[in-house]
């Protein structure tokens, strides 16, 4: 028997997945890591300490399986999107990995739109120049630290530095390329026009290879530290929302999938290069080769339960110290008991900016509509609520496109929570379904190497044979009515405050 093992760098922590070809896991560990904020509006991590935590939690996993690492057939890897890691010759981290979060590149944003003009952002990069993608950091840096840009060897993605700590290759695949605004999404291919714009050589950029096809071995040292054997197939892979989707079986149109972790995200697969005139979501090339998707972004989905928590749930946090209970857990609960609509109160998730529909890296958070009736419980459900009327704006633009949505499946961390999983089936007006798998970006990227190992004919064969939908949940009707006029009023409210925030946003960054 094979076995695959999917490695999923997250944007706060690695995941790692073995399972066999039916499915069934075998293993299954975790490790967080800091998000560094040195500055506001600023966020970076160290890619070194990616690949110490990588090996720990590889290590873990297998360990604990009892499956003999050879084995092991096949490696997947899935990762944050759009981050930047800049290595020297040898392959060495220049700088710490400026992640998708990061908001300082607002003005290379605006540099870039207007040397490339909006129509070729539209017919062939499929997406704007927003501050969360690759290329507007990278301009960024060779503006302000041009010390380390004349290092650079080459240009890669986070997954793609854990590649290269396994294989000693410099590769990437369509998914995560077609996020960095340096790629044609239409011709699946570098583009020229971007990279000359930039002045950046083509030869910074990494090979590209399928999702399913082999990038590269595992080294004798890699295979030392990590227990497994030397020449296992590491896969292509894809971006962690590619890789979702496929451990999801979203790889057919007709279904969506909700992603709520640190950042929220809709994705839906399209047969076609399908793009927003308006550019207020994203198109981006899937796993399924010659195949493409439409993305909304929310970026801050599970980061602002996060924030909640770490800032407004100290009696949570400690009562979930000593019972060992997870104090998300105790939040949900509260929140259950709170009627839909969280009695006029309105959440508004822009924490870190807004892209998709806004585009805005100066939007704000706010509590809308705060009375003294207002309770914690509220403002917990009023923020579960804000974030999924932000995500359904991503679906509405769905729709405007023409893109037919039958069916909703939910992942991350808010399809955990059965009061998260209703109100989206409520603010949707869509069934949800909830499918047997618990980290589909990892799972996904095993499912992927399965695919590349041989194991499966095709991703599609991949999917039938491991996924399946567990429990569906129907939107209420009179909840259904609340959200519809509660959505109206959200809907109006950045308009209305937009001129504010962009006021705000100065002060914040001289207070920090």
């Amino acid at each position: 028997m094979g076995y695959l093992l999917g490695i999923d760098l997250g944007t706060t922590s690695v995941k790692a997945i073995l399972i066999d070809e039916n499915g069934k896991t075998f293993g299954l560990g975790s490790e967080e890591y800091p998000l560094l904020i040195p500055r506001a509006g600023w966020a970076e991590q160290d890619p070194e300490k990616w690949w110490e935590v990588v090996k720990r939690v590889v290590g873990t996993v297998v360990g604990r399986s009892g499956v003999n690492g050879k084995a092991i057939s096949g490696i997947g890897l899935s990762g944050q999107m759009h981050g930047l890691v800049l290595v020297d010759k040898n392959g060495n981290a220049l700088r710490p990995c400026i992640v998708w979060a990061d908001q300082r590149s607002a003005p290379q944003c605006r540099w870039l739109a207007e040397r490339l003009g909006r129509q070729v952002l539209i017919q062939n990069l499929g997406n704007p120049t927003n501050t969360g993608f690759t290329a507007p950091k990278l301009l960024w840096v060779k503006q302000n630290e041009n010390a380390n840009y004349k290092k650079v060897c080459k240009i890669l993605l986070p997954k793609d530095y854990i590649r290269f700590k396994l294989t000693g290759t410099f590769a990437t695949d369509f998914t995560d390329a077609s996020a960095t605004l340096l790629f044609d999404v239409k011709r699946r291919q570098w583009s020229s026009q971007v990279l000359s714009i930039l002045g950046v050589p083509g030869a910074f950029m990494p090979g590209i290879v399928e999702s399913s096809q082999i990038s590269g071995e595992v080294s004798k040292p890699a295979a030392r530290e990590l227990g497994i054997s030397p020449g296992t197939p590491v896969i292509g892979g894809a971006g962690d929302q590619e890789a979702s989707m496929v451990g999801n079986g979203v790889v057919v149109p007709g279904i969506a999938l909700s992603a709520v972790g640190t950042g929220g995200q809709l994705t839906a697969a399209t047969s076609d290069f399908v793009v927003d005139p308006q550019l207020r979501i994203h198109t981006l090339c899937h796993a399924v080769p010659e195949s493409w998707h439409v993305m909304g972004a929310v970026q801050s989905a599970g980061l602002s339960l996060r924030w909640f928590r770490d800032n407004l749930a100290q009696p949570e946090r400690l009562v979930g110290k000593l019972s060992k209970v997870d104090p998300y857990v105790l939040l949900s609960e509260e929140a259950k008991y709170i009627p839909p609509g969280s009695g006029g109160l309105l959440f508004l998730p822009y924490l870190v900016g807004e892209r998709s529909p806004h585009m805005d890296p100066y939007a704000r958070g706010a509590f809308i509509g705060l009375t003294i009736q207002h309770t914690k419980p509220h403002m917990v459900r009023a923020l579960m609520e804000g974030v999924i009327f932000a995500m359904k704006d991503c679906l509405e633009i769905f729709r405007e496109l023409g893109i037919e949505i039958k069916q909703v499946r939910v992942t991350g961390g808010g399809a955990k929570s059965s009061i998260w999983r209703q109100i989206q089936a409520d603010i949707y007006g869509i069934e949800i379904s909830a499918t047997n798998v618990s980290e589909g970006s990892a799972f996904g990227a095993a499912l992927l190497a399965g695919v590349g190992a041989g194991m499966f004919r095709d991703i599609h064969e991949a999917c039938d044979a491991t996924v399946s939908v567990l429990e569906t949940v129907s939107p209420i009707r009179e909840h259904v009515e609340i959200y519809e006029e509660m959505y109206d009023i959200y809907r109006s409210l950045y308009p209305a405050l937009r001129d504010q925030f962009h006021r705000m946003s100065g002060y914040v960054r001289n207070e920090m």
